[in-house]
């Protein structure tokens, strides 16, 4: 999975929007405190790191996260294997409306003077609703995607608690090309 600057156009914290608020999020919520049941001064240290550390998972890059749904389509596997079979050549799929679902379950270790005063469990999930989407496959590889309407909802929970949650329209700018294209079949003689 790739992790890009969470000011990356195609960060997931970019997509969410400003975060900053976090930490202000976490101590509202008290899923600090009511792990570590730490005095308030250590609370809100530990609110600040935990919502910094929470941050860092925003960069997730959300065209990985959409070619990573794309690896096991169906239309995109069959294309994948003709274009092995036939060196030089290029598809292009028109793949039906979709959804892609993407879901990780990171966890942050609460240390206090190197003591371990409990585990927060996150649980990060974007959904993509694709429709029209062009796609071009060459070599086993999809290299580029031509045009597609994408619209996105992307939520972040810590202890089952949502801290951050967006919904919108998220562009696939005219085209999306894949600089070493996203592997979809190994070939016996892949493209140089």
């Amino acid at each position: 999975m790739t992790i890009v600057a969470t000011d990356d156009p195609y960060a997931l914290g970019t997509f969410m929007g400003a975060v900053e608020p976090l930490a202000d999020s976490l101590h509202r919520q008290g899923v600090v405190k009511a792990l570590s049941g730490l005095a308030k001064p250590l609370s809100q240290a530990a609110e600040h790191e935990v919502a910094s550390v929470v941050h860092g998972f925003l960069g997730l890059d959300m065209i990985d996260l959409l070619a990573g749904g794309w690896r096991t389509h169906a239309a995109l596997v069959e294309a994948a294997k003709s274009t092995c079979a036939a060196p030089g050549s290029e598809e292009v799929v028109a793949l039906l409306d979709h959804r892609i679902r993407s879901v990780h379950h990171p966890t942050v270790k609460v240390l206090v003077d190197g003591v371990s005063v409990g585990t927060l469990a996150l649980d990060i999930e974007v959904v993509f609703d694709l429709q029209g989407i062009v796609a071009v496959v060459r070599g086993g590889r999809l290299v580029a995607v031509r045009a597609g309407l994408c619209t996105a909802k992307a939520t972040l929970a810590v202890e089952q608690i949502t801290v951050a949650s967006r919904q919108g329209r998220f562009d696939l700018p005219g085209g999306v090309r894949f600089r070493r294209g996203v592997v979809l079949r190994h070939c016996e003689n892949p493209p140089t």
